[in-house]
């Protein structure tokens, strides 16, 4: 890897160092004592954080699957790494349907901007073709 990967690399887990700081500090404040106008604050501050860190899971993901060429179903599952670190930070502060719900959105939105990443021009596939076999004759 060259140095600017490394620094975009070490940028992006940073960034989602703080994404997931933010997410988690965001998930201990009560919104229920929050007016109105202050709770939807809160909700767009809590998805501005969690969108954060779909962006810098994907980056990170796309740099892997460039070098060593993934498939498209390949992209679309790898994303369900991100549940783990999301679960365990999010799990800490107690369990909760309020917790699990953000973690599996932010693996379902990793995966599809992975895949529009890696593979820009999978839509004009269709969404029931088939990856093509290498062959040993190409046209």
């Amino acid at each position: 890897m060259s140095r600017s990967e490394w620094t975009q690399t070490l940028g992006s887990i940073a960034a989602l160092g703080v994404s997931y700081a933010a997410a988690f500090w965001l998930l201990t404040l009560t919104p229920h004592d929050l007016g109105p106008l202050k709770r939807l604050g809160w909700m767009a501050a809590f998805f501005c954080a969690m969108g954060v860190g779909v962006l810098f899971w994907a980056k990170i993901l796309a740099l892997a699957a460039k070098k060593r060429n993934w498939t498209l179903r390949d992209c679309q599952y790898i994303s369900m790494l991100t549940i783990i670190p999301g679960s365990i930070l999010f799990l800490a502060g107690g369990f909760g349907w309020n917790t699990i719900i953000p973690v599996l959105y932010q693996a379902i939105f990793t995966g599809a901007l992975l895949r529009k990443l890696v593979f820009p021009n999978a839509e004009a596939m269709g969404p029931f073709e088939r990856e093509v076999p290498p062959t040993m004759f190409p046209k």
